[in-house]
């Protein structure tokens, strides 16, 4: 591979937005310590998708055939922006064509399809990571900070959810986030599984869960306004034991009233509590004992340039990170992992377990029992070339 990375995206919707954004970003801001990073060729089935986003995002190339990405000599890695349903068969050819690759999530549809992109992710000698974009915020990251030095002390009890509102217009377009067979969930699969992935890593694996889904509105409109119906969860609740020893309740919905980007969790250990919103990207709320009576309380924390994976923007704190530095953020990571030849977070085997909550609680919801989860020894240990 030549000094640059030559990168392909295969997808041109909304999220060709936010990582075309990403790589021109990284040229500034991570220069000189990141290669030049060219941006080759852009596919979609739908032409003219292809070449409005190339215009629009300065990709050189288009196609609308995705081998034309996964199979090209000119290309070194791939960002796969497609539904649900095909990330497997994009990403399992990407790797066995020599690419690396960094995939939306959740890592496939269904727990099969995530088990076979581990398995070709790990049989190539290839970097893969997938855009939990969430996962490496610096606000989450001091929290696992704060964590690994027993700040909390020892973990009791986690709270977190994710709740949206724009699918509460039951005028919103049937799509294919509303089918089973293309996104494998709903709100539980689509958000849900920002929220599973940080709690995971803060907290640790999930040993067992019980939960209950809820399908709000039962149809959605077609293109000439006749009723579709709908097959997935608009809202899901789980119950969790973690392997740890802590307890916690995770929820998910995108059809919760008021509610815009309220990603938020709450951590209480022996010794303290962190609190994060979303909505507040910018603050953490951080708790700990040890004051004076009269002056215990919270403390905010805004954040700034000194604070984990934060320093390659705006030093002073306060002047605010957003949605757009979130990308930039997961960008320079899966770089620096294809720079290094050491493999970065959030990996696919950290992907799969995800994918083993999410098929775990739609079990649970199926069957009204608890479940336990038996994700294989190796997952997180991984045996790489």
């Amino acid at each position: 591979m030549s000094t640059d990375i030559r990168f392909g995206v295969v997808g041109a919707g909304y999220m060709a937005k936010m990582h075309s954004l990403a790589l021109r970003n990284l040229t500034g801001f991570g220069w000189p310590r990141l290669p030049r990073l060219e941006m080759r060729r852009i596919a979609d089935i739908s032409p003219e998708a292809a070449d409005s986003a190339a215009q629009q995002w300065g990709w050189a190339s288009t196609t609308t055939n995705w081998h034309d990405v996964t199979r090209a000599d000119d290309i070194d890695a791939v960002i796969i922006l497609t539904p649900n349903d095909s990330h497997c068969e994009i990403a399992t050819d990407a790797f066995r064509h020599g690419k690396h690759v960094l995939c939306e999530k959740p890592l496939a549809n269904n727990l099969d399809s995530a088990a076979e992109m581990l398995a070709a992710f790990r049989s190539s000698n290839r970097r893969g990571m997938v855009n939990f974009v969430y996962r490496n915020w610096p606000a989450i990251q001091i929290t696992r900070k704060l964590i690994t030095e027993k700040r909390l002390g020892e973990l009791l009890y986690f709270t977190g959810c994710f709740f949206q509102d724009y699918a509460a217009d039951p005028a919103l377009p049937h799509a294919w986030r509303h089918s089973r067979a293309v996104a494998g969930s709903g709100a539980l699969g689509d958000i849900g599984s920002h929220i599973i992935d940080i709690a995971c890593h803060l907290v640790g694996p999930i040993a067992k869960l019980s939960a209950r889904t809820s399908r709000l509105l039962p149809t959605r409109p077609d293109p000439v306004g006749r009723p579709v119906d709908v097959d997935v969860d608009d809202l899901a609740v789980l119950l969790a034991g973690f392997e740890s020893g802590a307890t916690g309740s995770i929820s998910a919905g995108w059809a919760m009233a008021g509610h815009k980007t309220h990603l938020a969790f709450t951590i209480v250990g022996t010794k303290g509590t962190v609190k994060f919103d979303w909505e507040r990207s910018n603050e953490l709320m951080f708790y700990e004992g040890g004051a004076e009576p009269e002056l215990e309380g919270f403390r905010r924390i805004v954040l700034g340039g000194m604070h984990p994976q934060a320093d390659m923007f705006w030093y002073a704190p306060g002047q605010g990170l957003g949605y757009a530095e979130a990308f930039t953020i997961t960008l320079r990571r899966f770089i620096e992992s294809v720079v290094t030849g050491i493999d970065s977070s959030p990996s696919f085997d950290e992907a799969y377990l995800v994918s083993e909550v999410t098929d775990a609680a739609l079990r649970a919801a199926e069957s009204g029992r608890w479940v336990e989860l038996s994700a294989p020894a190796d997952v997180g240990n991984p045996k790489r070339p």
